[in-house]
């Protein structure tokens, strides 16, 4: 009885061996995940997340992550991490939503196109495929901004541009796709205190991006160029304003940074920059002294030049 007992236990041994190893030859077969291709929602892998932003000390918000200084391409990682050496209090980039309920960072061109591919008619690895940056970099997704702002010591919030759709026509349902998803992948992911949200000034759009700032806890500034009793309307208590064509002085607007602070409003500023280039900037020696005078009165500045607008206002 005892030697039957050895040969059972022999056998058991042998048979548990064979399984382990066939377990080790199985797990060396499987791939690793490559980057990028994590699905909307999950924890990214590999990553060292912090969920705790740390303090900024400035108010100062590099446009495309301050691609003309740093001569890296609009809304790539190395724009970002541009913004994030400089501990800007944000970095600005624009979002689509694409057919795979994915959102991808980019700046469309004037068909709002992104390497020839509307991203409502596509998925994120089409228009991969059709095109890299100029310094080789893939087109980024939301998640992977995520991956590289919620890191330890990194203060830079993401400053989402929820981009109006005009080409082939105006159409809202994919801007309000892209805000209502980016919510959803930013509270799977933990991400509230590293994103903020800046709206086109369409309406229809507008609404919805209210309601998801009402729902999700996300702050979001109006481009709407309108009065403080019509933001706060909307459900807006936080009006991003265009300095070249909706303020006054120095622009050719009629809204004034008083007419929002006396209404308990916060109010930000896009663009202030060193010299010509941005339509959508004052750059003028005057235009320039002035909103570093009201800098401490504002939300944030957003400008092109980070770097040289961070020492104005120190």
């Amino acid at each position: 009885m005892s030697r039957f007992y050895k040969v059972i236990g022999c056998l058991a041994t042998a048979a548990m061996l064979f399984f382990c190893s066939s377990c080790e030859k199985n797990n060396r077969d499987i791939p690793t995940p490559k980057e990028g291709t994590e699905t909307p929602g999950e924890e990214p892998v590999d990553v060292d997340i912090d969920f705790t932003i740390a303090e900024c000390t400035n108010k100062i918000v590099a446009h495309r992550g301050g691609s003309s200084e740093c001569g890296a391409p609009d809304n790539s990682r190395a724009s970002l991490r541009y913004a994030m050496q400089l501990k800007c209090y944000g970095s600005e980039c624009d979002i689509y939503w694409t057919k795979d309920n994915n959102v991808v960072i980019g700046h469309a061109d004037a068909e709002c196109k992104i390497n020839g591919y509307h991203p409502w008619e596509a998925t994120l690895e089409q228009i991969r495929k059709a095109g890299v940056l100029k310094n080789g970099e893939q087109v980024p997704s939301l998640e992977e901004f995520l991956d590289i702002v919620m890191v330890k010591n990194n203060c830079t919030k993401l400053v989402l541009d929820i981009k109006n759709i005009t080409s082939p026509s105006t159409l809202t349902e994919y801007p309000i796709k892209a805000v209502q998803r980016a919510c959803e992948i930013i509270k799977a992911r933990h991400a509230e205190p590293w994103c903020e949200f800046i709206c086109t000034g369409n309406t229809t759009v507008a609404r919805a991006a209210a309601a998801c700032q009402a729902s999700y806890k996300i702050p979001v500034g109006w481009m709407g160029n309108q009065t403080p009793a019509t933001h706060k309307a909307y459900g807006f208590y936080w009006a991003n304003m265009n300095s070249a064509n909706y303020m006054t002085p120095y622009g050719k607007g009629d809204k004034t940074i008083d007419q929002f602070v006396n209404a308990g409003m916060e109010i930000s500023i896009f663009n202030v920059d060193m010299k010509s280039g941005d339509g959508n900037a004052v750059y003028s020696e005057d235009a320039v002294a002035y909103y570093v005078s009201q800098y401490p009165r504002l939300r944030f500045l957003c400008t092109n030049y980070p770097s040289w607008l961070l020492a104005k206002v120190k």
